[in-house]
């Protein structure tokens, strides 16, 4: 396949007496780190027979395209493999679905090795099945640049969380030294009590037997018993009092240890979730994205409503899926900008290219003016404040357009994306900012998401220190807006 951004037909050998089926693939599947896999709908033996794969499946097996194209996958088996598993993917794609399965498979020089499957019908106008498509990945360390700097990130990440962590644990030590020492000044005062104690009825002692000895003088020692038994009495309540606060001390450090330990759980949560759902979420939101992007090239206009609610379901499910990670990094402080100088025009070419198709299949105009300014801000952080706000409009906006530019305010840039959507009332203005508010869902319909988009954009500009701003008019649409610091503010200031 050619590296140029034009369809490709790729043909191959369907079995004896068959027609090989033309499929049409993207150049885009050779770039895939991922080995992807196409073959016919054939289950019956001998099986599918594989009509294209990329340079990455190369890479994974050692085979070469004209050494696969035209054989069934089995050739890929080995005794180690599982009649069971291969059973199960037949039994599942005979049904309709899709098989997701781990087995063991050979590779041309003869090595044994592990690999994840994902395989996916893949259905025609008329409702059968075409092809099948599969994506492999070998379950081994990935040792690519770009893996090594993701597991990097990761890794920074992971630090990030440990040392938080690792600080609030040293909060929690600190906090359960300082109730040691103190409960040891409360039983050292309860022992000094106590030895108080011994030294009043050993002067009781004293006195009862002067008593018996100095009859005479028995009103005088009288007196000093009941004073001394008044000072018994005083004494016994500071020991109560203070036995009363030893028990307080101890309810409060249960209660401290208790929140230590909720804490301690609630930061392992997170940082379970960043550890897996990157991989586990995002790979099947991508084959995902993969195959609309195929679906959305060979429907015919009938079909443009249908795949503008795909689309629309798929946008859904991204902006969830990034607002949950978004989510559980903010709570976890994990995120810590990296603020650098950056053009505004590339990242807006950038997200009116990925949401033009959405809008589009929607009957929506998406426009975004170019700009030359140069701004201040972290670009992946600013990118994500733009893509929920994008997003957000396309969700609400039935009809008419969506525009996205730039204004110039003094020293700072101010990113306003309009729409033509219902409006939002001034009293609920402030609303729609706080996570899981809905403004126009009120029974929480998860198809129209949960309301995590507008309560991370609020979350990021405030870690950045941008301003987010909202203007609206009900049934007429409305106006967010983001304002960035410009780099030519910051040359000025260093000038001076």
């Amino acid at each position: 396949m050619s590296d140029d951004h034009e369809f490709k037909v790729v043909g191959g050998t369907a079995g004896a007496g068959m027609k090989a089926k033309p499929l049409v693939v993207q150049p885009l599947w050779d770039h895939m780190d991922h080995a992807v896999i196409v073959t016919d709908s054939r289950l019956d033996a001998p099986g599918p027979t594989i009509l294209y794969v990329n340079r990455a499946f190369t890479t994974l097996t050692g085979y070469r395209a004209d050494e696969a194209i035209g054989r069934s996958p089995r050739f890929l088996q080995c005794r180690r493999t599982d009649p069971a598993v291969v059973a199960t993917i037949r039994h599942d794609l005979q049904q309709g679905g899709a098989a997701r399965i781990s087995l063991v498979n050979r590779r041309k020089d003869g090595s044994d090795y592990l690999c994840s499957l994902v395989i996916t019908p893949l259905v025609g106008v008329r409702g059968e099945t075409e092809h099948f498509i599969c994506v492999a990945e070998a379950l081994k360390e990935d040792r690519t640049p770009d893996a090594l700097a993701r597991l990097s990130a990761e890794l920074e990440q992971a630090q990030t969380l440990i040392e938080d962590l690792e600080r609030r644990q040293s909060d929690a030590d600190e906090l359960i030294d300082r109730q040691t020492r103190e409960l040891a000044i409360v039983t050292e005062r309860y022992h000094h009590s106590l030895a108080q104690l011994d030294a009043i009825q050993e002067r009781l002692a004293i006195r009862e037997t002067a008593l018996e000895r100095r009859g005479r003088d028995f009103e005088r020692s009288d007196y000093e018993l009941h004073a001394s038994l008044e000072e018994l009495r005083a004494m016994d309540e500071e020991l109560r009092a203070t036995l009363d606060q030893m028990e307080e001390a101890n309810i409060q450090l249960a209660r401290t240890n208790e929140e230590l330990r909720r804490l301690q759980a609630a930061d392992a949560d997170k940082l379970q979730l960043l550890a897996s759902a990157s991989h586990d979420l995002r790979q099947p939101v991508m084959s995902m994205g993969l195959f609309l992007d195929v679906l959305r090239n060979r429907l015919g206009e009938a079909e443009r409503p249908i795949m503008g609610g795909l689309l629309a379901a798929h946008l859904s499910i991204r902006t969830l899926l990034e607002g949950m990670l978004d989510t559980a990094r903010l709570d976890a402080g994990a995120i810590e900008p990296s603020i650098e100088p950056l053009p505004i025009s590339l990242m807006l070419e950038i997200i009116h290219s990925e949401f033009l198709p959405q809008a589009e299949m929607r009957g929506l105009r998406f426009r975004a003016v170019p700009s030359t300014a140069m701004v201040v801000s972290d670009p992946q952080l600013l990118e994500r404040i733009l893509r929920n706000l994008i997003a957000n409009a396309l969700k609400y906006t039935m009809s008419g357009k969506i525009l996205m530019g730039c204004r110039r305010c003094g020293d700072c840039l101010r990113i306003e994306v309009w729409d033509t959507g219902p409006g939002i009332p001034e009293h609920s203005q402030q609303a729609i900012f706080e996570e899981f508010r809905q403004l126009d869902n009120p029974s929480q319909d998860q198809k129209r998401g949960v309301g995590l988009g507008l309560a991370i954009v609020s979350r990021l500009a405030g870690r950045l220190g941008h301003a987010v701003t909202l203007r609206s008019w009900p049934e007429r649409g409305s106006v967010f807006s983001v304002t960035v610091p410009l780099a030519e503010r910051k040359r000025r200031k260093r000038h001076r």
